[in-house]
């Protein structure tokens, strides 16, 4: 017997998920690699694509929770916003506050203790503020707060997109089109205003670039098609056409790998809202799709990709600190590139799991068994 029970769960896309947070580290560990005087090869543009991951993050987010909220109100009726909220607070909170407060002392206490110099440019009581009130965005242009707290600033821009977005989809109803493009088109806008320093150069440009709604926007409107048209939209050929989707990976593969095509400024995002929401729409519902992507061991690493992007940083710190004092880096560059990235790695990986297991997991069956409007709801949601 069919089930009528609506899908909830994409196969492939934790694997999406875990590349992307791949790239993160591997944009990360140069940067702190160049900071403390150690050999940081960087050559090709996957040492470049950490900031372009996060826009695939917040494309995947828009596309998971859009279609999430859809069949919620395809099956109810309508949408409680209060359950969605304790959703994002049981999946979000957690490990957030988790990782603000071991930046926070790290910086201002652990460090000062140990003689390591550092300078704190904010006072305490503002970043607990800011923190807490899901601003990391603006605590990152006005300050510079040091590689464990940096990743923040997605959380916070997510956090804010989703403060109003699921009482406007319950509002919006079939008008949903009409206020993805209207969000896809103002904050599209704003990106390329600050590309041409409309803004200034200062810390309103830094904040304006960090305000990727319209990247979330495209993965809703996706995921619209998608729930509503299904048929219409996976018969478009860049998802019938075999020879249409390989020319589309080569571009991905191109933009993320070598960069032969030398994108550059608008024309760089431009491609990328392009190619984000055919990748996550292809590979999580495209019967003809000739991208595979999905094993068990992928899933797994995307399902604790959370905490592999908010957690890295703290093994970058370990493994350069680890290699500084005990001069290992002197050893034969491929060598020394081997051990380093797999101690980074292994520990963010270690890392991950074990706060995903003791740390994210009771949050996560409390946020399944008593507010979730689907089963099987995907733990990145």
């Amino acid at each position: 017997m069919k089930s009528d029970t609506p899908k909830a769960h994409f196969k492939g896309l934790n694997s999406l998920r875990f590349f992307a947070a791949l790239f993160v580290v591997i944009g990360h560990i140069p940067l702190n690699q160049a900071s403390l005087g150690l050999p940081h090869p960087s050559y090709g543009a996957l040492f470049f694509r950490g900031a372009r991951a996060v826009s695939f993050f917040f494309t995947l987010s828009g596309f998971l929770i859009t279609y999430l909220l859809l069949e919620e109100r395809r099956r109810t009726g309508t949408v409680d916003v209060r359950s969605f909220y304790m959703r994002r607070v049981l999946r979000i909170w957690p490990l957030y506050f988790a990782v603000i407060f071991a930046g926070l002392f790290f910086y201002n206490a652990l460090l000062p203790a140990a003689g390591v110099p550092y300078r704190v440019e904010y006072s305490l009581p503002l970043a607990v503020l800011l923190y807490t009130c899901f601003l990391p965005n603006l605590m990152n242009s006005l300050y510079t707060v040091g590689g464990i707290l940096n990743p923040s600033w997605s959380i916070g821009v997510e956090e804010q997109f989703y403060l109003f977005w699921a009482p406007a989809m319950k509002r919006a109803r079939e008008r949903l089109p009409v206020l993805c493009w209207t969000v896809f088109v103002v904050f599209l806008a704003v990106s390329w205003l600050t590309y041409f320093d409309v803004f200034g150069r200062g810390v309103w440009k830094s904040f304006a670039v960090q305000l990727q709604f319209h990247f979330m926007a495209a993965g809703g409107l996706c995921a619209w098609w998608l729930h509503r048209h299904r048929g219409r939209f996976l018969a478009l050929p860049v998802f019938a056409s075999r020879a249409v989707q390989i020319v589309f990976f080569l571009f991905l593969a191109d933009y993320y790998i070598s960069n032969f095509a030398h994108w550059r400024g608008l024309a760089e995002e431009d491609v990328q809202l392009i190619l984000y929401p055919w990748l996550i729409v292809n590979v999580a519902a495209n019967p003809r799709n000739v991208l595979r992507v999905e094993n068990r061991a992928f899933d797994y690493l995307g399902t604790i990709s959370y905490g592999i992007y908010m957690l890295h940083m703290i093994a970058v710190y370990g493994t350069s600190a680890f290699f500084k004092a005990t001069g290992w880096w002197r050893s034969p560059l491929w060598l020394y590139c081997v051990l380093f990235y797999t101690m980074v790695f292994g520990a963010t990986f270690l890392l991950s799991h074990l706060s995903y297991r003791f740390l994210e997991s009771p949050f996560l069956r409390l946020k399944d068994r008593r507010f979730s409007a689907l089963p099987s709801s995907p733990h990145g949601a």
